[in-house]
């Protein structure tokens, strides 16, 4: 390790300075374009910010006093509209990367007030002595970060986590320890909705004995009265998934209910949903505009969670059929259709890619095929499978615009064209970027 004094050429997608030494480039978190800084260089490539002499314009002071402990976010130094800026070129570089045009991008949209937008708080839950603690990860290690108040995530769920804390103390209720195996609460999971003010907490414990909690409970719903559900998960393997298989409801319904455009969802525990309310309804507007629905088409909509598109989509289109793997969020998504009197949306639990070679197979083409993947992106059974049914039009959301370009890419080469991309700031303060893009066909 050595200590320079040097200047930043530049930024990369995660938010990284970037300063060359020794004939390498470095990477320096916390650090600006044109800033002139001390740096403790390290063996792995990357520095650390001994002190700036030079700042950026574009610097501005995290809100969060353990941001620069915490993994969680990665952009809290720059000012609001170089995170958007940030956001966009990486959309274009990856676009570039891989031969397609990135002039189809549109600026990513950003946010009024881009923080305290999480609708969901998932923390770990330690202790330090006697002290219980509920955090994150360090970024790059197992050490716990004690936050009392994230600056990104909902203001009430951070009051009703201080709580928990609080009681789990008052009620000698033992975080679980995972290199001694000992103690019961491993993690906990809130879940709100700004519009029906519904609040749904999880409790993650290794067993299903919970000494103590009527009392725990009852003091917490004394405290917070706004909580209108808890849900205790047992996750009892050896995994770094967050919850099991197996819950019980101890208070309210288990579930709560969140409002877009007008049509109601349930959400449960273990329902993906995303996590910026008020983006979200801007990200499926920008799709729904894409797509630019009409009353004849037929409609697919791959890896469709709990049906909210097909269910927006609903009142635009002839039918639509909606495929998602998961059973629970099949099960959410039948009954949020049923709560919405929606008959024109079939849900289907199926894999995507077998669902779409199904279609196929049946001579069934829709005008517009919805993808909406996970991180991972589309294998090329899927891909194959798009280019059989050949829809008019798709609209691909994504939060990953690597796998994003990568899936563009193939599907230009089956004859599309890529119309628009549109980047959405659904996860302001952090390098990450989801999109819409529209591709039609040949």
């Amino acid at each position: 390790m050595s200590q320079i004094t040097a200047k930043c050429e530049g930024i990369n997608a995660m938010g990284n300075g970037i300063i060359a030494a020794n004939n390498r480039k470095y990477l320096i978190p916390n650090l600006l374009p044109e800033e002139i800084a001390e740096i403790e260089l390290l063996e792995n490539g990357y520095g650390k910010v001994i002190k700036i002499s030079k700042s950026s314009p574009q610097r501005v002071k995290p809100k969060c006093p353990r941001y620069s402990e915490c993994g969680g976010c990665h952009l809290q130094h720059c000012d609001y509209q170089l995170q958007l800026d940030i956001k966009t070129k990486t959309v274009q570089d990856c676009i570039r990367n891989h031969d397609l045009n990135p002039e189809v991008i549109l600026p990513c949209i950003g946010m009024k007030e881009p923080y305290h937008y999480r609708n969901k708080i998932q923390m770990v839950i330690s202790e330090k002595g006697r002290k219980v603690m509920a955090g994150f990860y360090e970024e790059n290690t197992h050490k716990i970060v004690n936050v009392d108040d994230c600056s990104i995530q909902d203001e009430i769920a951070n009051a009703i986590m201080r709580s928990c804390k609080e009681l789990m103390t008052k009620h000698k209720i033992k975080p679980f320890i995972d290199d001694k195996g000992t103690g019961l609460v491993r993690h906990i999971m809130i879940k709100r909705s700004d519009i029906t003010k519904q609040v749904l907490v999880i409790f993650v414990t290794v067993t299903e004995v919970f000494p103590g909690r009527n009392n725990f409970v009852t003091d917490l719903r004394r405290a917070h009265p706004e909580i209108t559900s808890i849900v205790q998960n047992i996750n009892d393997r050896k995994t770094s998934a967050v919850l099991g298989e197996f819950e019980r409801i101890i208070y309210g319904p288990g579930t709560i209910e969140d409002e877009i455009f007008g049509k109601k969802f349930i959400i449960s525990a273990k329902t993906f949903y995303q996590v910026n309310a008020k983006q979200t309804k801007i990200l499926y507007q920008k799709a729904i505009e894409l797509a630019k629905p009409n009353p004849d088409d037929l409609v697919v909509d791959a890896f469709a969670g709990v049906g909210t598109i097909g269910i927006i989509l609903a009142d635009s289109v002839k039918q639509v059929y909606a495929v998602e793997i998961n059973k629970a969020s099949v099960k959410n998504a039948i009954l949020n259709a049923r709560i919405n009197h929606i008959k024109n949306v079939h849900f289907y639990e199926d894999d995507a890619t077998h669902f779409l070679t199904q279609l196929a197979e049946d001579g069934i083409v829709p005008s517009i095929l919805f993808l909406d993947p996970p991180r991972a992106g589309l294998d090329q059974e899927l891909i194959t499978a798009v280019e059989r049914i050949k829809p008019n039009k798709i609209v691909y959301i994504s939060c990953d615009p690597h796998t994003l370009a990568r899936d563009l890419q193939k599907l230009v080469a089956i004859k599309y064209n890529l119309k628009r991309v549109q980047p959405v700031d659904m996860f302001c303060q952090t390098y990450h970027v989801e999109t819409v893009s529209l591709l039609s066909l040949k």
